[in-house]
């Protein structure tokens, strides 16, 4: 999968838990913030959620999808990584 380019950040009213609880357990995801939604090129959602705990993201789309957030001159942009990696790292300290 290529990096999708970000055309808006959108910070609904109510948080989204789906993708969060298809890839972890109900109690697990009490561990985390619903942050907001990137809305990137092909029409691709990725919901934002940000650990209580390690303050680090993870940033699933709707189909559990992880990604990763890239900022350089040329615009940001999320890459698709492992969803292992994406969990590891959102809750290292």
């Amino acid at each position: 999968m290529n990096p999708l380019k970000v055309i808006e950040q959108r910070f609904p009213d109510r948080p989204l838990w789906d993708p969060l609880l298809k890839v972890l357990p109900e109690k697990s995801v009490a561990q985390f913030m619903f942050m907001g939604e990137v809305l990137c090129e092909s029409a691709t959602r990725i919901f934002l959620y940000k650990h209580i705990w390690s303050r680090r993201y993870i940033n699933l789309d709707q189909h559990g999808q992880a990604y990763q957030f890239h900022a350089s001159e040329h615009g940001s942009h999320y890459v698709p990584v492992e969803l292992s990696e994406a969990l590891r790292r959102a809750s290292s300290f």
